[in-house]
């Protein structure tokens, strides 16, 4: 009986112990529960207080040191690898070259940049950004083991350089293809680059300029097809600098610094390439390429092209060049009526009308030489005037304004003057000053200044026309007719302007009369002058004074 009650107590403390146990456990499992949850509520409370006090600057500059090694451990250095790679498997097919071995060294850089595709392959899951790099180094290899089967080499491999440039052709192809399968930009961008290099290192008229022209149409397929601006953008660059190159006999291949001789094809050539640039304005786009950037696209063509054809002109054709910006002329004129109609965005069309009056401009001035041009010159800023109110375009008058102060401010001070020459400048301001006065709204012209630029030039060009025109006794009578003329024409046209313009024109006159005709004049011209002078004077008096009683009478009127 005694040993069944002590096995009985030894069970119920072993079932006792295990009770004791058990609580153990679920105590520490609670514990360890309660500080995860605490820290977790001090993960975001920290983070809340950093939201609102900055971190220190001891942290920061630890983050950030972190965050740079990242990236160029990551980055930088598969850059730097795949370059290193490159120039050692380069100087590796130069070695066997110079041992003698030509064909062995092309065929161990074939296999050298096959052994890179094949890494590349295997590193595309892991190390996507170290595959990218890869196939940049093995498309570079190839392009230069291609290159140098017959360029830059004492005994090339291939006899024919047509040969080789086919054979670079498919390379560059090639790459084109898989970078449109990849949807890459940047290796797009590398195959037009090698385009370019190609065109310039074939060092031939006809070829170096078709290739030029291929990789400004192709850059502007892919600008249609993907809307890569970028990649057209660099393009557009380096096919004009090409282009200069090419006029400078392209010093980078080693050749003396000279201006080729002229050839008849080569301005077909550079017009070819700024027209394909232009069609990028018909091109829809998408939000991504804004106005903005489409308009800058369109000054940067604009731009080079000038800076092209410049020195094309001066150097080959200084006397025969009405034709050729004539065609510039055109085009851009038509071009801009086309934009104006297909796009609702109104700086490309005026940008494109102004260059095109800037060439007629240069046309004009080949075609009828200087002092004549200036007449035509003259009415053409009138012309302008007229297309920008087709278009609408305060861009167009603004740069309208500035051509024409600049060339009547050349004209007044290069030129001995010419009657016809100065009252056509003079009836241009004047004609200018109405239209910009009665369009203002069409214009959105927001202020008077442009008005009030053309009302200054037709102040100081009227006199400067009569100065030159009448004989000197009957100058100070002619300005005096001009003050009763603006005097007319504030009347008429109910305009205090003119009122003002007639008030400095007699102070100029008075002070004229007196300064110049006393000394100069005769008895009875004098006579005649001031006469008619104190005329206009007094009755410009007595209109102001009758002027201010109708005020005053006014004045009472109302407030009586």
């Amino acid at each position: 009986m005694s040993k069944s009650v002590s096995a009985g107590n030894s069970d119920f403390e072993k079932i006792l112990e295990r009770l004791h146990a058990l609580e153990m456990r679920m105590e520490a499992m609670e514990a360890r529960l309660k500080s995860e949850r605490e820290a977790v509520q001090g993960r975001y409370s920290s983070a809340a207080i950093s939201d609102q006090e900055p971190e220190s600057d001891d942290e920061m500059l630890e983050v950030d040191e972190v965050a740079i090694e990242s990236k160029i451990g990551e980055y930088g250095l598969a850059w730097l690898g795949s370059l290193v790679l490159l120039f050692g498997i380069i100087f590796l097919m130069t070695f066997v070259s110079s041992q003698g071995y030509p064909v062995l060294a092309s065929g161990l850089g074939y296999a050298s940049a096959a052994g890179v595709f094949i890494l590349a392959y295997f590193l595309r899951r892991s190390f996507p950004h170290m595959d990218f790099m890869l196939n940049i180094s093995g498309h570079l290899l190839i392009y230069y083991i291609t290159l140098r089967l017959y360029f830059f080499s004492n005994n090339p491999l291939i006899p024919w350089k047509e040969l080789d440039l086919i054979f670079l052709m498919v390379a560059i192809g090639v790459q084109v293809y898989l970078a449109i399968r990849q949807s890459s930009e940047l290796l797009t961008g590398i195959a037009l680059v090698l385009l370019i290099v190609t065109a310039l290192i074939s060092d031939s008229l006809h070829s170096t300029m078709s290739l030029i022209t291929v990789t400004a149409a192709t850059a502007l397929y892919f600008f249609y097809r993907y809307n890569w601006w970028r990649l057209l953008v660099v393009s557009l660059i380096l096919v004009y600098l090409s282009h200069i190159l090419w006029l400078m006999n392209d010093p980078l291949l080693g050749h003396p610094f000279e201006f080729l001789p002229s050839h008849p094809y080569n301005p077909v050539y550079l017009f070819a390439c700024g027209f394909i640039f232009s069609m990028s304005t018909l091109i829809r786009r998408n939000s991504e390429f804004a106005d903005k950037g489409m308009n800058t696209l369109v000054l940067l063509n604009g731009l080079w092209f000038a800076m092209t054809i410049l020195p094309v002109t001066a150097i080959y054709y200084p006397a025969n060049y009405v034709g050729m910006f004539g065609a510039i002329s055109g085009f851009c004129l038509l071009l801009s009526v086309l934009l104006h109609r297909k796009i609702r965005y109104p700086f490309i069309p005026a940008f494109f009308a102004c260059f095109g009056f800037m060439a007629l401009s240069v046309s004009v001035y080949g075609y009828a030489k200087l002092p004549d041009a200036y007449f035509f010159l003259a009415l053409q800023s009138f012309l302008v005037v007229s297309m920008a109110l087709w278009f609408r375009s305060r861009i167009i008058v603004v740069v309208n304004t500035g051509l024409y102060l600049g060339i009547l401010l050349i004209y007044l001070l290069s030129f001995h003057p010419v009657g016809r020459i100065s009252f056509c400048f003079a009836f241009v301001a004047f004609a200018t000053a109405r239209i910009l006065n009665w369009k203002k709204e069409r214009l959105t012209l927001k202020t008077d200044m442009m008005r009030n630029m053309y009302l200054v030039a037709l102040f100081f060009t009227i006199l400067y026309a009569f100065y030159h025109a009448v004989p000197g006794w009957y100058i100070t009578l002619s300005w005096t007719a001009v003050a009763a003329g603006y005097f007319l024409l504030s009347f008429l046209l109910r305009n205090i302007k003119y009122r003002w313009m007639a008030i400095a024109t007699l102070l100029v006159t008075v002070v004229y009369l007196f300064l110049v005709d006393l000394a100069n004049l005769s008895i009875g011209y004098r006579v005649i002058a001031f006469l008619f002078l104190a005329a206009i004077l007094i009755s410009a008096s007595l209109f102001y004074t009758k002027r201010v009683k109708k005020r005053k009478i006014s004045k009472s009127e109302e407030t009586s």
